[in-house]
């Protein structure tokens, strides 16, 4: 009875935790990309590791895990190094194009470069501080996590409800809708590491329940949560030169959460045998974005936007667990998984699919691992993965910065029975080590691939006229303020560690 209440005490601490908690759970990417952090699954969660962790890796895991309560914290620091190539000056946008009669214009390399003071030869009408190439890239942090993880056995060893979050400590959500091409010099003039950056951030919840049909066939089924954002601002702006004095704002938030189901299945066919299968659907978080403005002089218009932040795959694996040697109290077993993942239906955080000609592939990734356990008190981990990048070389208009990516995680678990309490204290600790492999891509001149919507814009068109109709000489050619013009290369490393303590019961 004693243990019956405890559970019920957690169960309902858990359940005001996650309706109260002032942070949106949506998509997993962070998840993803650091595998278990609580037990032994590591990088090879999908296919071994009963833990809280397998709420969203492998549900059909959770009738193996022991039933209690975890608290893990684990710190992240990731280094993507951007290094743009030099770019000639002749293909810089020049002052001329400020009168040119267009409706959306390029900005004077030399404002980026420089910077602009009010009323000058520069001819900006406001102080403009400089915006470098890469000065405002998003890598370098460190980042620390609270994860979360709770199993309750509803039937012993046959069906079990588990709980996996990941809540980052510090900022509650980053949601960055950068451009992947030339129109990123209107705010950071640089390139971002594409599936890293703001994708980092976000907490992550899942909820799982597995059931043992037989003793060689148990089934899960968990839920991540998907967020949406509907934001309306409208705005009246008194006068146009005045806008921190004469602008007024309204503002409406609408958010709602939507389901998103994982599936998995565990098959037994001998003892030390055990392969799973495991399907994960699209995960996302959407921000439909509308701002409206009304104008002194009677002009009135509305402009919508949608964005689409931790776009996560449709991913389906295959995992194994062979257990090569047993002789008490040693344990010796081997794990790998292989991971199908739909990245032909990425869509970036604009809402819109790259562009034709440079469409994203899927992929095959995979983890092998080893595990060693001594008379069920310390088991032992290392796993080493493979993640090839989806995206295809930024030889045009678009600048998605990925790269190849090798893991390495390794850790040790350590279980410490309370004699006649029924109890056991589970102490954790891991460290990985996630490699970015050196890329360098190049892109193709315009000028000599003809017209191709697909290629480096030139963003001041030889046609363009003056506000006299007539033609400008220094139209003439390439000129482009795209920041990954005419290359860049990228690599970089993540690197973390986490302890974790849990009471098992």
């Amino acid at each position: 009875m004693h243990f019956e209440r405890l559970t019920a005490l957690l169960l309902a601490l858990a359940a005001v935790a996650t309706v109260s908690w002032p942070m949106p759970a949506n998509a997993s990417p962070l998840i993803e990309l650091l595998g278990a952090n609580l037990g032994d699954g590591g990088l090879n969660a999908r296919a071994t590791g009963a833990s809280a962790a397998s709420a969203y890796f492998n549900p059909a895991l959770l009738p193996q895990a022991k039933q209690g309560l975890e608290l893990g914290w684990f710190v992240l620091n990731d280094v993507v190094s951007v290094a743009l190539d030099a770019r000639s000056s002749a293909m810089d946008v020049p002052l001329a194009n400020v009168k040119t009669l267009r409706k959306v214009f390029p900005v004077p390399t030399v404002w980026l470069e420089q910077g602009c003071k009010a009323r000058s030869e520069l001819m900006c009408l406001t102080d403009i501080p400089p915006q470098r190439r890469q000065s405002e890239g998003t890598s370098g942090n460190a980042r620390i996590y609270q994860v979360i993880g709770f199993i309750d056995h509803i039937v012993e060893k046959r069906w079990t409800l588990g709980m996996y979050a990941v809540v980052p400590l510090g900022s509650l959500l980053k949601a960055h809708s950068f451009f992947p091409d030339e129109r990123e010099q209107y705010f950071t003039n640089s390139l971002h590491a594409e599936l890293y950056s703001d994708r980092l951030t976000p907490m992550s919840l899942a909820l799982g329940t597995g059931v043992r049909i037989v003793d060689w066939l148990s089934l899960g089924l968990s839920v991540t949560l998907n967020l949406s954002n509907d934001a309306t601002a409208g705005t009246y702006v008194g006068d146009s030169a005045f806008l921190d004095r004469t602008l007024l704002l309204s503002t409406e938030i609408d958010s709602s959460l939507g389901v998103v189901p994982h599936f998995s299945m565990l098959i037994e066919p001998t003892h030390g045998l055990d392969l799973s299968l495991t399907l994960h659907t699209t995960q996302k978080l959407e921000i439909n974005a509308s701002s409206g403005t009304f104008l002194a002089n009677g002009n009135s218009q509305v402009a919508n936007r949608s964005n689409v932040h931790d776009w996560v795959p449709l991913t389906v694996g295959l995992g194994a667990a062979v257990e090569l040697y047993r002789s008490e109290p040693h344990v010796l077993a081997v794990t790998g998984t292989a991971m199908f993942k739909r990245w032909s239906e990425y869509l970036n955080r604009q809402g819109d699919r790259p562009l034709s000609g440079y469409q994203w592939s899927d992929t095959i990734a995979g983890a092998l691992g080893v595990r060693y356990g001594y008379s069920e008190r310390v088991t032992t981990f290392l796993d080493f993965s493979y993640e090839p990048t989806p995206v295809p070389l930024q030889t045009g208009r678009t600048n998605y910065v990925d790269n190849d990516r090798l893991g390495l995680d390794g850790g040790a678990t350590y279980t410490l029975p309370i004699e006649g309490w029924g109890v056991s204290f589970r102490f954790g600790a891991q460290a990985q080590l996630h490699v970015l492999r050196e890329r360098h891509q190049s892109k193709i001149d315009p000028r000599l691939a003809g017209a191709d919507e697909s290629l480096v814009l030139d963003e001041w068109p030889d046609s363009a006229l003056d506000f006299n109709g007539v033609p400008i000489p220094e139209a003439a050619g390439l000129q482009t303020n795209n920041p990954g013009w005419p290359g860049f290369a990228s690599s970089g490393m993540l690197a973390g560690g986490a302890l974790s303590v849990g009471l098992l019961y």
